[in-house]
């Protein structure tokens, strides 16, 4: 009986033993297990998983105190702090999220103003960055509007990275009898640019776009007497065929369109507003040249007014000004209804027997704030 109950209790001790080799096994395991506890990224990247670091069905998601995200990319710079459970043992992980890249800043040109006009140096410039962190923004250098002169200045962007992007300008102060001279150059198919009485020309013909403005005091008031003689003409000639024409938009003044455009940047923001309206004094309305006929809506396009109007108008010496798949060289969005009065032999060429070419391709000029 003694060696039975030797014989038990040696089994018993030998499993007591088993279990407690087996649970310290177990904490050795947690006590030192290898994980990465400095983890970097870039702004734009995707949150890390631990699956990255720890192959252990035991190990529960990576979470990170305060940090932001947008479908799990991380755009704001900074240190977080994270945890993982392993074996319900808690390990603690610092996520730095770096950001390299500057700031990017387009539209910036000379600017030329009347002395003793108020101005908003960042009116046309847009800043934008990788990261959605806030931006610094600042003008280096001095200038005094009620003083005539050029002054060399500097946009100067910088992020919360310290990255810092520069761009150079010069602010013309002038006379209001100096702004009018007239000038001259060549675009890059050989066209001469004039501006005259600060309105610009290019091979003769009116321009009003992104790159070339007029002046806010140029108002002939109402569509000028070629575009609506050439209308009227054309209007006609489109009832034989049942197709009914009608001006919706015609001239609008610099103030108007200021207006409009305002509205338009505060409802949709500046960006989307750039596509599909233009700013005070970049418009083709207040040329007196140009007209929205009909309709608003790109599937204008698809009528039968809107295809004859594509079809036919260059035949009364218009163009479709913002033809299809043109956003890149026009600086706006495909707009079927706005036409624009040039002359029937330039109408003819940028027809290109339907495949529409628009007037900054045939200028060689650009069209960009």
């Amino acid at each position: 009986m003694n060696k039975i109950t030797s014989l038990i209790t040696s089994t018993i001790i030998i499993i007591l033993l088993m279990i407690i080799a087996v649970f310290m096994l177990k904490n050795n395991k947690k006590d030192n297990l290898t994980y990465e506890k400095n983890i970097t990224i870039k702004v734009g990247e995707n949150i890390p998983n631990i699956n990255d670091y720890i192959d252990d069905s035991n190990a529960t998601e990576l979470t990170f105190n305060d940090i932001k995200s947008d479908n799990n990319r991380v755009f704001y710079s900074g240190i977080y702090k994270g945890y993982f459970k392993y074996n319900d043992k808690k390990y603690s992980v610092k996520l730095t999220v770096i950001d390299e890249e500057k700031p990017t800043i387009t539209g910036v040109k000379d600017i030329s103003i009347y002395k003793g006009t108020n101005i908003d140096l960042f009116e046309n410039i847009v800043i934008s960055d990788n990261s959605k962190d806030e931006l610094s923004k600042k003008v280096e250098g001095t200038y005094n509007i009620n003083k005539v002169g050029v002054y060399s200045l500097k946009y100067v962007i910088i992020d919360k990275s310290s990255n810092k992007t520069e761009a150079n300008f010069k602010l013309n102060v002038v006379d209001k009898k100096n702004l009018n001279t007239n000038t001259s150059t060549l675009s890059s198919k050989g066209y001469k640019i004039e501006k005259k009485n600060g309105i610009y020309y290019v091979n003769g013909i009116l321009i009003a776009n992104k790159t070339y403005s007029l002046p806010s005091n140029y108002n002939p008031g109402v569509l000028l007497n070629d575009f609506m003689t050439n209308f009227n003409k054309m209007q006609n000639d489109a009832k034989k065929s049942n197709i009914n024409l009608r001006i919706i938009s015609g001239f609008r003044s610099y103030q108007t369109q200021q207006s409009l455009y305002n509205n338009y940047a505060a409802r949709d923001g500046k960006n989307a507003a750039d596509r599909y309206s233009a700013r005070a004094g970049h418009s083709e309305h207040q040329t007196g040249l140009a007209a929205d006929i009909n309709s608003l809506e790109q599937t204008f396009e698809y009528t039968s007014e809107g295809k004859w109007l594509n079809n036919n108008c260059y035949k009364y010496g218009f163009i479709i000004r913002y033809p299809k798949g043109k956003e890149s060289i026009t600086g706006y969005m495909f707009e079927p209804w706005h036409i624009r009065y040039v002359g029937v032999d330039i109408a003819t060429k940028l027809y290109n027997n339907g495949n529409w070419l628009s007037l900054e391709e045939y200028l060689g000029i650009t069209s960009k704030y």
